[in-house]
């Protein structure tokens, strides 16, 4: 069924240029900051305590959370060449949630971080992860501030709008991810007990915040209801989905096959999976083609 989009004028489309310094004090740091995370975590599981900001329970949780960091380098990096601001905002809503969680779990879980104790190259790291998380939260709504009281252009795009093939298994998603992390935000250890793998509270909680963050990228996906600024959620989702089940299967000896949030766990994974992929690869480009079909006609109907 092919996607159906009424002729719009550019006129009528509002943009909002990306300011350029918005790449050299958010977007640069912010990446190397979830790259510098996402290597110990995932390659370096079973030395976190050597090389992270704290010691993780396990391999399998190290490489899970390792899995988020990489889902957002390549959001960042995916995100770095757009020029409208409607487009790369996808990197402020779901990333606060991240660091504001983050934030408040380094606090409630302070004596579990190398901040006093452990190798100096792990105390180091923690205290650099907790700086970058604090000044994350004043860019975050700096960049939030001026590009939203910024100057507007005319947007070149016609609309690109979900249709409810991609709209019902993205609220889907985010409701099913939510209630994921609220769980494991309100009951760390129980569900930790029950989960894919054995959590501690704190790699439960941490895990729960990728959960919210994810479950954010969806629900903004909905409010923006416009596939153009979905380009680099699609392909972050892939990311995080490949990678944790790259993890399930290389600790494949501490999973618990036999729980049902273990297959829960697997289902969340295979949806990112194929939303991700029939986004970016069937749903985008049918409505980039609806689009282009859309400007043609455009002349003839003025």
């Amino acid at each position: 069924m092919a996607t159906i989009i009424e002729p719009v004028r550019s006129e009528e489309r509002i943009a909002r240029p990306v300011h350029p310094w918005l790449r050299s004090l958010f977007f640069w740091p912010v990446l190397i900051h979830c790259a510098l995370s996402f290597v110990p975590l995932y390659f370096l599981s079973s030395r976190t305590g050597d090389f992270f900001a704290w010691e993780t329970g396990s391999s399998l949780s190290a490489a899970a959370l390792g899995a988020g960091y990489a889902g957002a380098c390549t959001m960042f990096l995916l995100t770095l060449p757009e020029k409208d601001w409607t487009s790369a905002r996808g990197t402020v809503f779901a990333p606060i949630t991240l660091l504001l969680s983050a934030l408040v779990l380094a606090g409630v879980y302070a004596d579990q971080f190398h901040f006093t104790e452990g190798p100096a190259l792990a105390r180091a790291f923690a205290w650099l992860w907790l700086a970058s998380l604090a000044v994350f939260q004043v860019t975050c709504f700096l960049v939030y501030k001026v590009h939203n009281t910024g100057p507007k252009v005319a947007d070149p795009r016609g609309p690109a709008p979900m249709r409810a093939d991609v709209s019902i298994p993205t609220a889907i998603m985010g409701a099913v991810l939510w209630g994921l992390a609220f769980a494991l935000w309100i009951a760390p250890q129980a569900v930790g007990d029950a989960w894919a793998w054995q959590l501690e509270p704190l790699d439960a909680r941490m895990l729960g915040a990728w959960f919210f963050a994810f479950g954010a990228g969806a629900w903004q996906a909905l409010w923006e209801h416009d596939l153009h600024r979905m380009r680099a959620g699609f392909l972050t989702d892939v990311t995080l989905s490949v990678l944790s089940m790259a993890a399930l299967g290389l600790y494949a000896d501490d999973v618990r096959w036999g729980n049902a949030l273990t297959w829960v766990y697997i289902v969340v994974l295979v949806g990112l999976l194929v939303a991700g992929l029939t986004g970016r690869y069937m749903a985008l480009p049918e409505a980039l083609e609806a689009e282009r079909k859309a400007r043609e006609e455009e002349p003839a109907r003025a």
